[in-house]
């Protein structure tokens, strides 16, 4: 007679991810986009990640660019579901971005393909690292981003925004975590204007991640401080 497999669990952790993401104008139509941001878990008390990423994008039309980039993402083994070695996780990634206006809100739809080359960290005898051979998968990704202005509620006589937004990751290969859907974060917040140029987003996030290998879910309670910066059109 079979066993009954075990069941499916949920595991809550809470992250505490800070921030900085850049839009900087070139010329009238290239632009840098590039973020860094230092992820921690147990509250802040632990490591998580650490990502730096970067791409060029072109204006097509007003309110559409197209651009490509390259990420590089070092994970440690964290939580209650940790992965049996810490993970490089390098990056050629292609994006394309709509904004729009909706009434008095600003959207924004951002679709992103991955090309990921995911190595494990080794320790030998002396006490060295080095990477594993590659293992080569592929992901797409959604984001859908709303905005708008909360009333007349304003810092620096500008106007506080309301953030929220919704981000899916779909794996399209088994290298990774051997199942579809392979993330989804879902956050609220409120944007907080430094200056013409700068804003510090405050946002609650909540992510969801299905660990097969453990029949487990992730579900993250994030804490996430982010300092933009939209450099002037030129």
């Amino acid at each position: 007679m079979s066993q009954s497999p075990t069941p499916w669990r949920t595991v809550r952790q809470d992250h505490l991810w800070v921030a900085t993401f850049i839009d900087q104008p070139i010329t009238s139509r290239w632009a840098f986009l590039g973020d860094v941001q230092w992820r921690r878990t147990d509250a802040g008390r632990q490591p998580q990640q650490l990502l730096t990423r970067g791409s060029l994008t072109y204006r097509v039309t007003p309110g559409f660019r197209l651009g490509a980039g390259v990420n590089v993402i070092a994970t440690a083994p964290y939580g209650e579901l940790p992965s049996a070695r810490p993970l490089r996780d390098r990056q050629l990634f292609y994006i394309a971005q709509i904004n729009q206006k909706l009434g008095g809100a600003d959207v924004m739809h951002r679709y992103r393909f991955e090309n990921r080359w995911l190595a494990d960290v080794l320790e030998d005898a002396a006490g060295k690292d080095s990477l594993s051979d590659s293992r080569f998968a592929q992901r797409a990704r959604y984001m859908l981003r709303g905005s708008r202005a909360l009333g007349g509620l304003t810092l620096r006589k500008q106007p506080v925004i309301g953030i929220v937004q919704n981000e899916l990751f779909v794996g399209l290969s088994r290298a990774d975590r051997g199942v579809a859907v392979d993330q989804n974060r879902f956050s609220f917040g409120a944007g907080l204007p430094l200056s013409v140029t700068k804003r510090l987003d405050v946002l609650w996030l909540q992510q969801w991640i299905p660990v097969s290998r453990a029949r487990a879910s992730e579900n993250n309670r994030t804490l996430w401080i982010v300092l933009n910066h939209t450099g002037k059109a030129r």
